[in-house]
């Protein structure tokens, strides 16, 4: 499957900024977000978001046609995040679009998602996002112990993940 890079993302959303009619708002997670806001440089197959983007479908198409860049779009159901990440999604201001407001989880947030799903990619982000950005392990262990309580799965499994998270701190 194809990939995209921060550079490619960039350009697409430009694209699908100036061809919205009024102002539009997207909930970016995963590598995206990743790349956006924290300047991973890994490349993602596709635009995650957790938003409804019905009211930008048809120019999204327009950007895909104008760009040539066939970006998929996958509206995420389901996604394990931290009970208070709502109230932390950061605004992302850097590129300056005139109707597109894209929004991202707060970095501890959107590492602590990522570490969920666990697989050896989203280490590699992690392991980016950490090196590039600042980074607490204490918020870390704080929302790991009192907002990731919901996360289903195995917690042995998740314990795990968790602990390999912590690790990478040192």
């Amino acid at each position: 499957m194809k990939t995209f890079a921060r550079e490619d993302l960039i350009n697409f959303l430009r694209v699908l900024d100036v061809t919205l009619a009024s102002p539009f708002e997207m909930i970016l997670i995963g590598g995206t977000a990743a790349a956006l806001a924290y300047n991973v440089s890994r490349a993602t197959r596709d635009i995650d978001v957790i938003s409804h983007i019905d009211g930008a479908l048809d120019s999204y198409k327009i950007a895909q046609e104008k760009t040539g860049l066939k970006i998929p779009i996958e509206v995420v159901t389901v996604h394990d995040a931290p009970f208070e990440y709502e109230g932390r999604l950061m605004l992302i201001k850097e590129f300056k679009f005139q109707n597109l407001v894209l929004k991202v989880p707060e970095i501890h947030d959107l590492i602590l998602m990522k570490t969920v799903r666990g697989y050896e990619h989203d280490f590699e982000v992690i392991e980016e996002m950490i090196a590039l950005n600042k980074v607490s392990k204490d918020i870390l262990k704080e929302r790991i112990k009192n907002e990731m309580s919901h996360v289903i799965g195995n917690p042995k499994v998740l314990k795990v993940k968790y602990e390999a998270l912590l690790e990478l701190f040192g």
